[in-house]
């Protein structure tokens, strides 16, 4: 994303406190970081370009962007470069925590040994917050509401995902709110600069996020779902039903995905909650959102281009297997 490049300096900053510390952990755990490092590495860029890819959410950017605004405000109230980075730094540590757990719950096959590199990961975030926050009362209750939030709109959701229960917009909805950590770091900046009323607006920001994103991974991701047996939102609306024969399940949701336009579909309400995010993020005073947008917005596009490409398969092929969309990784 050409939008992110402008503040990858920060982003390198971050990754080198990261890198730092854990290269200064004892074996095995040394090793099992090294691991996890390459897995999630993203072409030429390897682990660094991991928040930064062109599919990532703005997860690390939302605290920078707010930086932004402050140093164009009041320049004297806003965070310094190296409280920022390490606010930044925080938020990664918080993530690939996050990630880890992620894993955890959604692959058939995970690497359980890496719940122990979480142990690192939670730590080294809930030190430098700590440090770097820790006088601020309304900023530890909003860490802590952010946080029971993330956990319970998770396990909501992993818990829906495995049975058949009635999968409405209103439930998808409150499980996006699983992203609700990303509202920290971009709080913590928000507090040091003097700004912490504005967490009501970082919160619908973030939850808007939440769901444009949520909509974009059900699409990307739907072969993967599928054969895990995850009955996520989009797969509901495509009639699957866990313990249907597998491929009977194939076909349904194929004739919904794209016989039925589903996937079009889903694209466009993501593109419609991405403008709402783009709305919020103004309101902030986020002027650096708007180019983001606008790349993100084109990427919706290209996925719909694809999508229509592989519907008009589908019809010309009477109904026959298609190809699925490309998967998407999540931080």
């Amino acid at each position: 994303m050409q939008s992110y490049e402008a503040l990858q300096s920060a982003i390198d900053s971050a990754w080198e406190l990261l890198e730092a510390r854990l290269t200064t952990l004892p074996p095995p755990l040394d090793a099992l970081a090294q691991r996890y490092l390459t897995r999630i590495s993203d072409g030429d860029k390897g682990h660094r370009g991991y928040f930064s890819s062109r599919l990532a959410p703005p997860l690390v950017f939302l605290p920078l962007w707010l930086r932004e605004r402050f140093r164009r405000e009041q320049p004297d109230a806003a965070p310094s470069e190296e409280v920022t980075v390490r606010i930044v730094a925080s938020a990664m540590w918080g993530y690939l925590y996050i990630r880890i757990q992620d894993d955890l719950l959604d692959e058939a096959s995970p690497a359980r040994s890496q719940t122990l590199l979480g142990n690192v990961c939670i730590f080294e975030m809930a030190q430098l917050l700590g440090k770097l926050a820790a006088d601020s009362a309304a900023f530890r209750a909003a860490f802590e509401r952010a946080w029971i939030d993330f956990t319970r709109w998770t396990l909501a959701e992993h818990e829906q995902l495995l049975s058949n229960a009635e999968y409405d917009r209103e439930r998808f909805e409150q499980h996006t709110r699983k992203v609700a950590f990303a509202r920290i770091p971009a709080l913590a900046v928000c507090t040091l600069a003097g700004h912490a009323a504005l967490e009501p607006t970082v919160e619908r920001l973030v939850d808007q996020l939440g769901v444009a994103y949520g909509l974009t991974n059900d699409v990307v991701g739907w072969q993967r779902d599928l054969a895990n047996g995850h009955r996520t939102f989009l797969l509901a609306r495509a009639g699957f039903s866990r313990g249907m024969p597998v491929e009977r399940a194939r076909h349904e949701v194929r004739e919904a995905l794209y016989g039925q336009g589903l996937v079009i579909q889903t694209l466009e309400e993501s593109a419609a909650w991405q403008r709402r995010a783009a709305e919020s993020a103004q309101a902030l005073g986020l002027a650096e959102f708007a180019d983001y947008t606008r790349e993100r917005l084109a990427l919706l596009d290209e996925l719909g281009y694809e999508a229509r490409l592989l519907q008009l398969r589908w019809v010309l092929a009477g109904g026959a297997a298609a190809p699925g969309a490309r998967k998407e990784t999540p931080p």
